[in-house]
């Protein structure tokens, strides 16, 4: 088919061949101009009419399939499937007419439209098993004495209504709690006075981001990261750099040309990837930092569930000079559906997040949860219930590692999993084999998380194995269904050497 685009206004915005193609593209099936079910051309064709590389094109394909705009089918072509939004009922009208939003607002539906529109693929009649990321076994969760305590919490609740009414930094006994626990098993000394209740990690970023960065500002990130981080910068206008991630974790180094306000890192096991951050690395960015008059966040989290060895403890715990920003998360220690997270803020900003914090809630929400939880940690109930699950979540680890080097060594790499809930695997076949295998998983009932999305610009053929809420019997079944997908994509005779 022949395909219009304005390649070169995209150069010369972008600068760059892949960049250009990535975002002319996207802007058509944006636009409808180029609409679901349409088939792009062959990357060789679309090569030749620009005068690219046929690898320059795979690229942008897979970042475009990575995003939810487009899908690939094997023997057949590469397949629009983002759908434009329903723009019949007026509150979606009034959410993509650009007179109706603040610049923020607008920023904010750029960052959804990208997420795209994924058509179903189809699947076979077996039970689905979900590698997914975020999610934590409850079987073993202690719901008696919890339900316990929440229960006389609801029935004291007209008594103490009063005592946390305008409390927006969080329940004391609960911060008192916190910061208890992280200097025992954290070596962080923090006052309580520092510690801010939050509804889970990215509500504590997100303000954080809004207090600190303008529009045009630079925030440096790792790359991988996390998306929802990119898109919180995003939102404020900001822009994101981000920076490669070896065996001792970000690989940050600056220049004249740029400086940054802010840098947000997973020093104790660097999201996805899992690798830890060496001392002599923590050390400069703490100097970086009060040298620059700039701000860390620490995201710690999933390393309470430690598996082999001492764990490392947090960059806070180094920091003298009030530059690092921890937050924490009880999503992955409790139950997912309990939206309570915290962050430990310097003094300088303390004040100023909890007056941020207030415009979106003057009161603290959750109150009941966060007295049950102060009581729950108090009782010493959290730390038996933390002991019980690194056993649980090692045997687990233990179990997918152990079938994943029998079973898949020829064509993956598994990064340390010394701690955490997720495997990051990088895929070592070739490259023309990756999507089909993906898709032949989805076909198969077994479900991965695509680590491509967290990339910034060019990424490796990679994947996430969350595995805490699966069983054994799961766990064992969804790599045996992974094998298969690998048999079914050739995946044995063309492994490339590594």
């Amino acid at each position: 088919m022949e395909l219009y685009l304005p390649y070169y206004k995209y150069f010369e915005q972008y600068g760059h061949k892949s960049d250009a193609l990535f975002h002319a593209l996207k802007a058509g099936i944006l636009s409808g101009a180029i609409s679901a079910g349409t088939k792009l051309p062959s990357s060789r064709q679309l090569a030749l009419t620009y005068g690219l590389s046929r690898g320059t094109v795979n690229v942008v394909y897979e970042r475009l399939h990575s995003q939810g705009f487009v899908r690939s089918v094997m023997g057949s072509g590469t397949f629009v499937i983002y759908h434009q939004l329903d723009v019949n009922d007026r509150s979606l009208k009034l959410l993509v007419n650009d007179a109706e939003l603040s610049d923020w607002g607008k920023r904010l539906v750029e960052i959804e439209l990208h997420r795209g529109q994924v058509s179903q693929v189809q699947r076979g009649s077996t039970d689905p098993i979900s590698f997914t990321l975020g999610q934590v076994d409850v079987t073993h969760f202690p719901v008696h004495e919890w339900n316990r305590l929440m229960f006389g919490q609801v029935r004291e609740q007209y008594k103490k209504e009063s005592v946390d009414a305008y409390s927006s930094e969080g329940h004391a006994p609960l911060r008192e709690s916190i910061a208890q626990h992280l200097h025992t098993f954290r070596g962080i000394n923090v006052n309580a006075d520092n510690v801010v209740i939050v509804n889970g990690s990215q509500q504590a970023i997100a303000l954080i981001i809004q207090l600190l960065i303008n529009e045009g500002d630079a925030v440096a990130m790792e790359n991988p990261h996390y998306v929802g981080l990119r898109n919180a910068v995003h939102s404020v206008g900001g822009k994101v750099h981000a920076f490669p991630v070896d065996d001792e974790g970000i690989v940050f180094t600056t220049s004249t040309a740029c400086s940054y306000k802010l840098l947000i890192v997973t020093p104790s096991r660097q999201f996805p990837k899992g690798v830890v951050l060496s001392m002599e690395r923590r050390q400069r960015l703490l100097q970086w930092a009060e040298e620059n008059n700039a701000y860390i966040i620490e995201d710690d989290y999933d390393s309470e569930f430690r598996h082999y060895g001492r764990a490392n403890e947090p960059l806070k715990s180094l920091d003298r000079n009030g530059r690092v920003i921890y937050i924490g998360t009880f999503s992955k220690t409790m139950m997912q559906n309990i939206r309570l997270g915290y962050a430990v803020l310097p003094d300088a900003l303390k004040n100023w997040f909890t007056i941020a914090k207030k415009v979106y809630e003057r009161h603290p929400s959750s109150i009941i949860e966060q007295r049950a939880l102060a009581d729950f940690m108090n009782t010493g109930l959290y730390d038996r219930h933390i002991r019980r699950m690194k056993r649980i979540y090692r045997k687990k680890a233990e179990l997918l590692l152990k079938l994943l080097t029998e079973q898949m060594q020829d064509v993956l790499a598994l990064y340390p999993i010394d701690a955490g809930l997720h495997i990051y695997a990088r895929w070592k076949g070739t490259e023309v084999e990756f999507e089909p295998f993906l898709r032949c998983c989805e076909q198969l009932n077994v479900q991965v998380a695509d680590a491509r999305a967290s990339y910034l610009g060019d990424s490796e053929q990679a994947f996430c194995l969350g595995y805490a809420h699966l069983d054994e019997q799961q766990i064992t079944d969804g790599v045996m269904r992974m094998v298969e997908a690998r048999k079914n994509v050739g995946g044995v005779e063309n492994i490339q050497s590594n």
